[in-house]
């Protein structure tokens, strides 16, 4: 019985949601088979036509089906054909057939017709219900026989219309279930590029920092080394040699102790930052070892700065001695140190062979980079055979 039951309601869906001829054609054996039955006569007493033969209804019903092939793309003209069929199937006394052609066509309005079409049905169905009853009431017949009347009208007229609202309602929040899950999947696909790109940038990030990082830390001590050594390469053995060696000596082991700290924080766990040399506490050994000649005040004098800014003031003077050593001529470098009330200045100066020399290389970018990263701005100039780096910070990080 429950594989019965199981049948119909599978039947019931595809008859229900086919656009195919197969849905006609099962109306049509379906009310051939009611007629076939016997099932006709139903308005008697209001049939026009005294004596006629069962299969003439076949005539109404066929007509009906035939409107019922569009039953999607034109509902409201498969409800049009089925009321003028079950009018000219009363003339001859009436059938179920045609009651369940009438039945189809209310019901595919209310589900795939226009608003207004659906309003204009609702409003014709309820008309027709209580007019019967007013009817049956004022030609005479009991109050029995008008609420009869009624709630075959109503079951008639109003139930396809609520059967097809109610299957109408549960597809239009399936959809928007479907929509729903759509957004919140294309929501989810936009988080996860997001998400993607984040990391990507934050990576990129990363590896710009350490490489500003090993730059601004290593390149100094080792294009002083080279510079050293090459100098002392191309002089003949002398009494200043061990100077020299003590001097590469000495850069070495700051290049190594540079690469340690920073050897040490990657290999660490947890957000450990780099131990980064100040202005105020480290540049006095930076200009003593890039032996330059030095004007104003002391790094020491420089103070008190912000962090920030003590660190970023260290990197840019590191990186403007390496350059006045690498592309300067020898002993052509100074730097001066000022701080004004609310800003420090540094600026470095040497002479260069080739007055139109790049500004555009790597140590440019990263002073740059990390005097804007505090506030400042920072300034090269090539004049005269001249390059000149002016470092402008304030004393605290805005």
């Amino acid at each position: 019985m429950s594989k019965v039951r199981a049948a119909v309601r599978q039947w019931v869906r595809v008859y229900l949601d086919d656009t195919s001829p197969l849905t006609t054609l099962g109306l049509f054996l379906g009310g051939t088979l009611t007629i076939a039955l016997g099932l006709v006569n139903v308005w008697s007493d209001v049939g026009w036509l005294e004596h006629y033969q069962a299969w003439w209804h076949l005539g109404p019903l066929l007509v009906g089906c035939a409107a019922n092939l569009v039953r999607r793309s034109r509902p409201v003209l498969t409800l049009v054909v089925a009321a003028l069929m079950f009018v000219v199937d009363a003339v001859i006394g009436g059938s179920f057939a045609i009651v369940l052609v009438l039945f189809d066509g209310l019901y595919v309005v209310e589900r795939f017709g226009s608003v207004r079409a659906r309003g204009v049905v609702r409003f014709a169905a309820g008309v027709v219900t209580v007019a019967t009853a007013i009817a049956a009431l004022l030609g005479g017949e009991s109050v029995r026989t008008a609420l009869t009347l009624t709630f075959q009208n109503a079951a008639l007229l109003l139930l396809p219309i609520w059967w097809a609202r109610d299957v109408r309602s549960r597809e239009e929040l399936a959809a928007a279930a479907h929509a729903r899950a759509d957004l919140e999947a294309s929501r989810a696909a936009a988080r996860a590029r997001a998400q993607d790109a984040e990391q990507r940038s934050a990576v990129q990030a990363e590896r710009s920092r350490m490489a500003r990082e090993l730059h601004d830390a290593v390149a100094g001590d080792v294009s002083a080394l080279v510079i050293r050594a090459g100098a002392a390469l191309a002089r003949p053995p002398g009494p200043t040699d061990r100077e020299s060696l003590a001097a590469v000596r000495e850069s070495g082991l700051h290049a190594l102790d540079e690469l340690r700290s920073m050897i040490e924080v990657l290999a660490a766990e947890g957000d450990q930052e780099p131990v980064a040399p100040s202005l105020t506490e480290d540049g006095a050994g930076l200009l003593e070892r890039s032996d330059v000649m030095v004007d104003g005040v002391s790094p020491a004098e420089l103070g008190p700065l912000a962090p920030a800014v003590d660190r970023a003031g260290y990197r840019v003077l590191q990186e403007a001695l390496t350059n006045a050593t690498r592309h300067g001529r020898p002993g052509s470098a100074s730097a001066r140190l000022r701080r004004g009330k609310e800003n420090v200045e540094i600026r470095v100066s040497n002479a260069v062979e080739n007055p139109a020399e790049d500004t555009s290389g790597m140590g440019v970018a990263s002073m740059t980079e990390r005097a804007q990263a505090v506030g400042g701005i920072l300034g090269v100039q090539v004049e005269e055979g001249t390059w000149t780096v002016t470092a402008t910070l304030p004393v605290a990080h805005p």
